[in-house]
């Protein structure tokens, strides 16, 4: 069985980049004429995305985050892989595919790690 404790500094990395590229979407959407309702919960979202993103910068370690940021890391990384699969395109070479499905299999395995 799997625990936090095979949380490795390279998945580290991939949440925080996960994170990184949903806030970044966020910033996106937000540029754009949306309603009252879905800009406030954006930027919900955003603050809440943050603040685990800044917390992992800080310490590093998974555990440092409470269960509630755990929770937020996994919607954090299931919104990478859907912007993975919006974005994946027949034009990238086979190099730029094989690193996008590897990090997408990344986001997928630690989200199964976290939902033990």
């Amino acid at each position: 069985m799997k625990s936090l404790a095979s949380i490795t500094d390279k998945d580290i990395e991939t949440i925080k980049m996960a994170l990184n590229d949903s806030i970044s979407d966020m910033n996106f959407e937000l540029k754009q004429k949306i309603s009252p309702e879905k800009k406030n919960s954006l930027l919900d979202f955003k603050a809440k995305y943050s603040r685990v993103f800044d917390k992992l910068k800080q310490s590093g370690s998974i555990y440092a985050l409470t269960e509630t940021e755990l929770d937020i890391v996994a919607g954090g990384l299931n919104d990478a892989i859907d912007l993975i699969e919006d974005n994946l395109t027949d034009d990238l070479s086979e190099e730029e595919s094989l690193e996008i499905l590897g990090y997408k299999n990344d986001c997928q395995r630690l989200i199964d790690l976290l939902s033990l």
